[in-house]
């Protein structure tokens, strides 16, 4: 295997660049979205991680986890469960994340093909939620990847203040109204897409409970946005 030199070993002192020798090498940036707002088990990122490898997973997550981006975590439950999450410092690849989303989508072929991950799309949502001067109604929103066997699913709370939508891990502590159970996929294609409500309800792939206009409403904002 031939030997990795880094930015700093050749004499470039660019920040940016030396932040490539941390975050460059494929793969590190989606580890790093995948753990951005839930933790995740090995098997969880091998599974979200698409195309990565077990070995080349393990060797990633030992750079980022040495490099003070993620950190591993023992659960104490009986099976002494490891996660990894983002530390302070590796949250702040979030807006990180978010430019690159907003220079790709400014490009000449912003199209995109396959699928998303829960915490995928919610970053997504947190890049692109438009300002709005309207209310939108508490929703409870849980996201599954069906391309994945036996799924986890994840928790989110969408809400609006001071004209402007916010997405956060967890489940409303009060619930809410109204809560949508969704494949990942699907619901990205409802936001950032054309694929009409009642057709992702026929198949199942979004399943509403409550307020379905408060549900239409969020959607329309992001398509109109």
């Amino acid at each position: 295997m031939p030997i990795k030199h880094t930015y700093a070993e050749h004499g470039d002192a660019c920040r940016a660049a030396n932040a490539l020798d941390i975050v460059g090498d494929r793969w590190s940036l989606i580890i790093a979205r995948e753990v951005m707002l839930s933790p995740k088990r090995f098997a969880d990122l091998l599974a979200s991680v698409r195309g990565i490898t077990p070995s080349v997973l393990t060797e990633r997550l030992r750079a980022l986890t040495g490099s003070g981006v993620i950190e591993k975590v023992v659960l104490p439950d009986l099976g002494r469960t490891r996660i990894y999450r983002a530390t302070d410092w590796g949250r702040g690849l979030e807006p990180v994340l978010e430019s690159l989303g907003r220079w790709y989508t400014s490009g000449p072929e912003p199209q995109t093909e396959g699928g998303m991950t829960p915490d995928g799309v919610v970053l997504a949502m947190r890049t692109m939620a438009p300002a709005t001067s309207a209310s939108v109604a508490p929703l409870a929103l849980v996201l599954y990847d069906e391309r994945v066997t036996d799924s986890p699913s994840f928790g989110y709370a969408v809400t609006s203040a001071d004209g402007r939508l916010t997405v956060t891990p967890g489940l409303p502590a009060s619930g809410a109204p109204t809560s949508v159970r969704a494949d990942a996929t699907a619901w990205s294609e409802l936001l950032f897409g054309s694929t009409p409500l009642a057709s992702a309800e026929a198949t199942e792939q979004v399943v509403i409970a409550g307020d379905r206009d408060a549900v239409a409403d969020l959607i329309g904002l992001f398509r109109a946005g």
